[in-house]
């Protein structure tokens, strides 16, 4: 796709996507970019009708661990923000490491003779 450290220009980018959008598969994925074990994609999501209302098909960035299907579909910018924020909270943070202290415990078995 892009060259590490290279931003595409936004309106070049724009168009990409909306080619992308009108070219892809319903629940297509074109990986972006994996870190760790953590894979972002775009994915197009099909026309979903509810009895309220109908959504056009979108191009969506789905995050996900490398050995999972499931994961999360991002559709815009405050869903993003708001995403990392939640994330980047202190709070968040301490739990994350406390659990995986407990977690860690919990690895070891230890079986009596």
């Amino acid at each position: 796709m892009f060259k590490v450290g290279e931003a595409p220009e936004a309106p070049k980018l724009k168009d990409k996507l909306e080619k992308m959008l009108n070219e892809m598969k319903d629940w297509e994925r074109k990986p972006l970019i994996q870190v760790g074990r953590v894979i972002v994609e775009l994915v197009k999501l099909p026309k979903r009708e509810t009895t309220k209302k109908v959504e056009p098909e979108r191009l969506s960035i789905h995050v996900r661990f490398e050995d999972s299907f499931k994961g999360l579909f991002i559709t815009d910018a405050e869903e993003f923000r708001d995403l990392l924020d939640a994330l980047s909270n202190t709070k968040v943070k301490e739990v994350v490491e406390a659990v995986t202290e407990v977690n860690r415990k919990r690895k070891v078995i230890e079986f009596s003779l």
